[in-house]
């Protein structure tokens, strides 16, 4: 199955005059790298809460975001911490004493300290609650794995078409190779015949040796059909209803270097030139696939 790493989902509910919202952003990284942003209430449920995103996303960078906001009616959720003031206010007429300050401590002076107020939800959060936050954070990713599915299929038809360039260039090179040996044989022995004179001065056994070892290394059928059998299992891995990102990047690697063997072992314009196209291609694939998942 072709998914992409990119997408954004949404998703937002009331629960108990409270407004929940949940974003999720996802864009291309070699593993998977989640991050969220929720209310330090919730901070003892990280590793849940991640867990369930890599149930259904395996790769990526994903950076969540949840919002919980109260209601209009609704108060603030906020209570003082009346231990903290007074703990405080001893602290600030001790200082004053200590530095002959006239100053009259104020209200404002007091506010400047973060743990005056709490929150009432700074304790842990409910099982309901949670079980509630977990179903919209569920979802929030089925709505990011519509789009992620969305752009899969479009790197897919985009890269098939690409691999059918390749497999027709293929076929052209093939028979070209075959062309090509007797062809290097002929000039071989031309050249043979125009250095040497007498052609009794020829080792027969010599010369028909020089020349297998020249099919050898002028014949590309192997890299061809190593090249096909490549095209073939990409093909099935595209199809397939497993994530194959990481495969099918070997695929190209491999692919890639099968074509540059056949680059350097013939030294025929019309090849090269169709060795160019299917690396272009290949690169081309390379960096679509760079965002499959």
């Amino acid at each position: 199955m072709v998914l992409s790493m990119t997408g954004f989902g949404k998703a937002e509910e009331s629960y108990e005059g409270r407004r929940y919202s949940i974003e999720i952003r996802s864009v291309n990284n070699r593993f998977c790298e989640i991050s969220i942003k929720y209310p330090r209430y919730l901070i003892s449920k990280d590793i849940e809460l991640k867990e369930i995103v890599k149930q259904k996303i395996s790769r990526g960078k994903i950076n969540i975001n949840l919002n919980i906001e109260n209601g209009v009616d609704n108060d603030l959720n906020l209570s003082v911490n009346k231990d903290a003031i007074k703990g405080y206010l001893k602290i600030l007429k001790s200082l004053k004493k200590t530095i002959g300050s006239k100053e009259k401590i104020r209200l404002d002076h007091l506010l400047n300290f973060s743990d005056v107020f709490t929150s009432k939800q700074d304790d842990e959060v409910s099982d309901n609650e949670y079980s509630f936050i977990c179903k919209l954070l569920n979802e929030a990713i089925d709505d990011v794995m519509k789009m992620k599915i969305k752009e899969g299929d479009f790197i897919k038809n985009d890269t098939l078409k690409r691999i059918d360039i390749i497999s027709n260039e293929i076929g052209i090179i093939t028979e070209l190779g075959k062309k090509r040996i007797p062809e290097a044989k002929e000039v071989l022995m031309e050249k043979v015949k125009s250095l040497i004179e007498d052609d009794s001065v020829i080792n027969e056994k010599r010369l028909e040796l020089e020349l297998m070892l020249l099919s050898d290394k002028l014949d590309i059928t192997e890299e061809c059909i190593r090249l096909e059998s490549h095209i073939q299992y990409f093909r099935e891995c595209i199809d397939s209803e497993k994530q194959a990102g990481r495969r099918l990047n070997f695929l190209l690697q491999e692919m890639y270097r099968e074509t540059n063997t056949i680059s350097s072992k013939i030294m025929n314009s019309e090849i090269s030139q169709k060795s160019t196209v299917i690396k272009e291609e290949l690169e081309k694939i390379r960096e679509q696939i760079q965002n499959v998942e």
